[in-house]
């Protein structure tokens, strides 16, 4: 753990809160290591750490989700995210596909 985070007594928890997932899809950026992609428009090779805004769609990030799930390399990301003083979020990327696949069936059934 990095010496700035040692004497830092805040920890990071993991906390499930509901929320609305077109407000996630409006904001989100697909990360994998550094690089990602705009969840609305789909660019390539964005910067969570330098993106703020995707420059292709001009959506604003607030949520970033990942399909890492080595808690060392989603703290390793956590951590940057506090170090830069990044106003994101990380969400798990697969409660979030998951989510949206119950809403896409429950449409398939409305009338």
């Amino acid at each position: 753990m990095s010496e700035e985070l040692a004497g830092n007594k805040s920890k990071f928890i993991r906390v499930w809160k509901q929320i609305d997932g077109e407000e996630i899809k409006k904001q989100l950026l697909y990360i994998d290591d550094l690089y990602g992609t705009c969840g609305n428009c789909k660019k390539l090779g964005l910067n969570y750490i330098k993106d703020k805004k995707c420059p292709e769609c001009g959506t604003h990030f607030k949520y970033l989700a990942t399909k890492i799930t080595n808690p060392a390399e989603v703290g390793k990301i956590l951590a940057r995210i506090q170090k830069e003083n990044l106003d994101l979020t990380l969400i798990e990327r697969e409660d979030y596909e998951r989510a949206n696949a119950r809403d896409a069936v429950k449409d398939l059934f409305k009338s």
